[in-house]
């Protein structure tokens, strides 16, 4: 099995850059600096929907939290961004016509604003509606504050039509606790938690009939067909950012299951409301397996999460949704033809290798 860590470039439209270099600039960053530290110049922000590169924008937060010291700028900036920032994705949920139908067109249509992402909301038999997120990219490991400044701009959404005050049930984050997570309760007003397999916010269904401030019919399918034509525009000068695909949707959503070991074939198919047989027979239309695209998730999961320094073995294995690390580290040797503990090592030694050179 080919490493998951070399895959091809993902990418985002630069609104979700608007206004970083001020941003930045009133943290006390050098942007110029920051953005060549990270594969990019401020030219590229200019227009909102020209592509930048995923990994490169997701680095870029990161090197300006290391350069102003701040741990906490992605959330602080995802707090600030506001819904018309976003360019058309941002319009699309702007102008539906509910608070529910703002977040479930943000969800569908989010694909072809920034591909290689899954987005995705599911109702809760608990009455609570699960916003999820997350890069499907395995070669982008840097992606905490993406992730938070994301969430940050999703609660934005909903604030829009139900208020300032509106805030989450509950925010979840797939990377591991930072210092100083006062600062993500005090900007959420939520019970947060870290080290899930997605990142996701949850809140009630109650109210979401809201009507949208600026809901337009009409508006709403000039935007929607703006965006699907200009995903379509990328995707034929080889910049992709196409909506998902049946794999990578299935693979989103075993993705999801690992942890929790709801990621059978059945489990699966009964999540996109069809029989297992149906699921089987649009699998092989395609040439896949459900075994083998089983196996290619966890093991780009498996590379992801061996790629940081944090996560031990056991949690690992738990995460992938193995009850013993002996049977997640056979697994991964018949993958990669090494140990966990050694494709880290080399990982590892290779990222730092990298970054001094």
């Amino acid at each position: 099995m080919s490493d998951p860590m070399q895959s091809p470039t993902s990418g985002v439209l630069a609104a979700a850059a608007t206004g970083v270099e001020d941003f930045i600039t009133s943290r006390g960053g050098d942007i110029d600096r920051i953005a060549g530290r990270s594969g990019l110049t401020t030219g590229q922000f200019a227009l909102p929907t020209d592509r930048l590169d995923l990994t490169a924008y997701c680095r870029l937060f990161e090197e300006a939290a290391r350069e102003t010291q701040d741990g906490n700028l992605g959330l602080w900036f995802g707090q600030q961004f506001q819904p018309e920032m976003l360019g058309l994705v941002g319009y699309i949920a702007l102008l539906s016509a509910t608070a529910e139908d703002a977040v479930r067109n943000l969800a569908s249509h989010f694909g072809y604003h920034q591909c290689n992402t899954h987005t995705q909301l599911i109702e809760q038999e608990n009455g609570l509606l699960r916003l999820e997120y997350a890069i499907q990219d395995p070669s982008i490991t840097q992606r905490r504050h993406d992730a938070e400044l994301t969430m940050g701009m999703f609660c934005n959404v909903l604030r829009h039509a139900m208020g300032e005050d509106w805030v989450p049930e509950a925010v979840l984050f797939e990377h591991h606790q930072p210092e100083q997570t006062h600062e993500h309760r005090d900007a959420f007003q939520a019970d947060i938690h870290f080290g899930h397999v997605t990142n996701a916010l949850l809140f009630r269904k109650v109210g979401l009939e809201r009507p949208m401030p600026e809901a337009n019919a009409n508006m709403l399918e000039i935007m929607r067909a703006s965006l699907i034509s200009l995903s379509r525009n990328h995707h034929s000068t080889g910049q992709s950012t196409s909506a998902p695909s049946l794999k990578e949707q299935i693979a989103s959503m075993i993705r999801a299951g690992l942890a929790e070991r709801c990621c059978t074939l059945s489990d699966i198919a009964q999540r996109m409301n069809m029989p297992a047989w149906t699921l089987q027979r649009r699998l092989a239309q395609f040439n896949l397996s459900f075994g083998t695209l089983l196996e290619e998730v966890r093991y780009a999961e498996a590379c992801r999460q061996l790629g940081q320094a944090g996560p031990d073995m056991g949690e690992i294995a738990l995460a992938l949704g193995y009850t013993e690390t002996s049977a997640f580290s056979r697994a991964f040797r018949k993958w990669s033809g090494l140990s966990p503990r050694a494709w880290r090592e080399q990982h590892l030694t290779k990222t730092t290798l990298l970054s001094t050179g």
